[in-house]
């Protein structure tokens, strides 16, 4: 029975625990312990019997003379006497074998002593730097250098498997959080000039699976955040360099995932892997905020201009290309936007936990084949969702965190799914926390939480206390039902020393002032449904019972409207609004009757992590209305309202309208600064959004290879168009033709010049002061000839 005065041999355990507070070491143990002298060492009965009889180094109770014994086949604790007779090496009485010392950049064998001296993680006496890999999944125990295959970690065991899994394995992959982008010219966080590159890669979602093509923005998934300030000019250069990775010299020409071409915009481009840029959330030009149709092929390339004129929000990157959408987000594209104050970018006010204690989490899922790859359907499944979840780029991931507070973002990035969102304790206990953001602002108060939904697109932070949790492991948990069924997420493991636990503000937070409703001038109704009338499929989807061609809606600038979206569909539908933020305010079950709906109960309260704060996106239940309000400023032209719900997106879920300068003086001669075609159609002309250039063969609007060869003849030089008709052989691999008229978008008096915009049809516009440029560019010195592959053929003459 060890105690604080010493070691005694005792009869019972209770006596030693209870009338001694000692340890008790087990039934027939003793106190001896190694003594070791000049002359050797032996086991004796005390300590004093070994400092004052023999003069020597008492090593403990209940220690013995063996020691390391290091042999060609290894290091085990023996007998002097054993070590020497096997023709060992003996490392000294009382030693032992050293074992795996793991720091972060490699692992090596080292006494415990020199490990932890270093700052590294022992893994205990006599084990080795040894762990699974995996090849063609055939699993062997070798050091990480010597792993050809997917190595697992050391302490991960094959486990007497002769057969790696063909699924992920939980908690193998480190949360790894998003890189900041570098600008190409300024500085990140001020005004700056980025380059964002779509790149063919392999990538790793798993460490059990092999590396598997994806799309990352500039290599990365996600792709990197860019960090920007209020009113500091952001410029991107989009640039579509998918190529083939078994010949990077060649873009490809089809897409990665099966295209279903009777939607809108592939039954027009076919499988070709067209790409917009959407910031979700961005208040900006027309031109700039992500319209479906603004698309470009490989080797094209699309600058954006973002001003930064908006309140702080932590926004998000995604493709928004028409009828594509599900399909380029899926291969990997997207990654955060997020924009600060002038005060949070210099001062960190207000005081949340930030740098090492700000994770921002981009969470989505996947569905894998047989080896491993992500699948989705050859067809838009509405309920299509994925069986694993993906956060910040891998399948079940593992991170360390200190004992304090921790600010996450929380971002729902997949194309169907909700999440309803908590974190919990190994055995199911929930750990409460404050919601401090949404969207497009700071709450006015934060708010306490135990769970909170999180719709696809919609983004929250908040700040979790994980101080009384040391040395317990946290998950990150959905509990949403929809199927197949994702619930741990991400595994935190709370260490035994501090982090963060300075207070935060919960009240006070900054944001703009909300909008009285009676300054509403309209109220303007967005009907959801499905119908059974497409083309594509056995049903599609609507707004207001219309297809995204027909641009019925004008808005004025300036003007604040309350958007009522009416859910006649089956479940919950986010909506989204580009340029604008909103207000939630409130809901109203209702009864549809054909086509139309009347109030059928009373009023029903926003949700309480909607209220007081500024949303861009909404949740909208079935058989209820529910009512946003806003305001149309600074930006004219074409927007769009949408589900962030990709599959929904892609079957017609979305519907144009239009932001527009009223003020008409209605002369009919000239188009003035405060008109546009939009407003004042008798005095401002609207044009077609094709142009020679942009791709695409428009023979719906007159262009021939008489009059636009660089579009209407294919890389073999044949013409593909003829009376106004394309010839079904030359379509694919690139190239593109249609009979149908381009979607009329291009507006006299909005700002821009563009496609077939002239000064002398659009001086306002197009006059000789005016430095609009087309956003769209192919850039002859990233080809590998001018203008080849930009759209399947080539010509000898520059691109402009």
């Amino acid at each position: 029975c060890v105690t604080d005065s010493g070691c005694s041999e005792v009869e019972s355990e209770g006596f030693c625990t209870i009338s001694l507070s000692g340890e008790y070491q087990g039934y027939l143990t003793t106190c001896d312990g190694a003594c070791v002298t000049d002359s050797g060492c032996s086991e004796v009965e005390s300590e004093g019997f070994c400092t004052i009889s023999l003069s020597g180094e008492y090593q403990g109770y209940l220690t013995t003379c063996d020691g390391a014994c290091v042999t060609d086949s290894g290091c085990s604790v023996e007998t002097e006497a054993d070590c020497m007779g096997a023709g060992g090496d003996f490392q000294g009485y009382v030693t032992t074998c050293p074992g795996a010392c793991v720091t972060d950049s490699s692992c090596s064998v080292e006494t415990e002593a020199d490990c932890v001296g270093a700052g590294g993680n022992y893994q205990g006496d006599s084990s080795t730097c040894d762990g699974a890999c995996c090849i063609d999944f055939v699993c062997t125990e070798v050091p990480e250098v010597a792993c050809d295959g997917i190595f697992f970690g050391v302490g991960f065991f094959c486990d007497g498997l002769s057969v790696c899994p063909r699924e992920p394995v939980p908690w193998v992959d480190d949360l790894t959080v998003p890189s900041t982008a570098v600008p190409r010219y300024g500085e990140a966080g001020g005004n700056a000039r980025y380059e964002f590159r779509v790149l063919s890669i392999l990538h790793s979602l798993n460490r059990a699976l092999s590396p598997v093509p994806m799309w990352g923005v500039n290599g990365e998934i996600p792709g990197p955040t860019i960090e920007a300030t209020q009113g500091q000019l952001v410029t991107v250069d989009f640039v579509n360099d998918l190529r083939r990775l078994d010949a990077p010299e060649e873009y490809i020409t089809s897409h990665l995932h099966t295209v279903m071409e009777c939607v809108k915009g592939p039954d027009t481009y076919g499988d070709a892997a067209r790409l917009s840029l959407r910031v979700h959330g961005i208040h900006a030009r027309a031109e700039y905020s992500g319209h479906p149709s603004r698309t470009i092929l490989p080797g094209q390339t699309y600058t954006y201009k973002f001003p930064n004129q908006q309140p702080a929000a932590t926004m998000w990157y995604h493709d928004a290309a028409q009828g594509l959408t599900r399909l380029n987000n899926y291969a990997g594209i997207g990654g955060f936007y997020h924009l600060m104050s002038a005060e949070e970018r210099y001062s960190n006010v207000p005081q949340f936990p930030s740098g090492e204690y700000y994770i921002p989490l981009f969470i989505s899922d996947v569905a894998l084949d047989e080896q491993g790859v992500p699948d989705y359907p050859d067809e838009i499944a509405y309920a299509f969702a994925g069986e694993f979840p993906v956060v910040n780029g891998k399948i079940w991931p593992k991170t360390e965190l200190k004992a304090g507070k921790y600010r996450f973002t929380l971002l729902n990035a997949a194309g169907k799914r909700p999440l309803a969102l908590s974190f919990r304790l190994e055995g199911g206990d929930v750990i409460p926390f404050h919601a401090i953001a949404a969207d497009q602002s700071y709450y006015s108060e934060a708010v306490l939480l135990e769970e909170l939904i999180v719709y696809p697109s919609e983004r929250y932070d908040v700040v979790v206390d994980f101080f009384h949790h040391r040395n317990r492991d946290v998950f990150l948990v959905n509990s949403d039902a929809t199927t197949p069924r994702i619930s741990r997420l991400v595994r935190f493991s709370i260490e035994d020393r501090s982090g963060f636990t300075a207070a935060f503000e919960k009240d006070g937070l900054p944001q703009p002032p909300f909008i009285d409703e009676l300054l509403s001038v309209r109220n303007r109704t967005w009907v959801l449904d499905e119908t059974s009338s497409g083309s594509c499929g056995a049903s599609e989807f609507s707004i207001n019972y219309q297809s995204f061609d027909e641009v019925e809606d004008v808005v004025c600038i300036g003007d604040v409207e309350v958007w009522e979206f009416a859910n006649a569909f089956g479940a919950v539908i986010p909506m989204h609004a580009h340029l604008v933020q909103f207000q939630v305010l409130e809901r109203f079950p209702v009864q549809f009757t054909d086509e139309t709906f009347e109030i059928d109960g009373a009023r029903l309260d926003a949700e309480p992590w909607e209220r007081g704060v500024w949303k861009d996106t909404v949740a909208c239940p079935p058989g209820q209305v529910t009512r946003v309000i806003a305001r149309f400023e600074d930006f004219t032209g074409p927007f769009v309202v949408d589900s962030p719900v990709m599959e929904y997106r892609d079957k017609d879920m979305k519907r144009q309208f239009v932001v527009a300068k009223c003020d008409c003086d209605n002369d009919g001669v000239s188009c003035d600064n405060t008109e546009d075609a939009w407003g004042c159609p008798s005095d401002c002309a609207l044009t077609s959004s094709a142009f020679c250039g942009d791709g695409i063969c428009q023979a719906g609007d007159g262009e021939t290879c008489g009059t636009c060869a660089r579009d209407c003849r294919n890389k073999e030089g044949s013409c593909c168009v003829s009376g106004g008709l394309c010839e079904a052989e030359c379509i694919g691999g690139g190239f593109a033709c249609t009979e149908v008229a381009a979607p009329v978008n291009v507006a006299c008096g909005d700002g821009l010049c563009e496609a077939r915009e002239t000064a002398a049809t659009c001086a306002v516009d197009c006059s000789a002061v005016s430095t609009n440029a087309s956003p769209y560019k192919s850039n002859p010195a990233q080809l590998p000839t001018p203008c080849h592959n930009v759209h399947g053929h080539t010509e000898s003459h520059h691109c402009v």
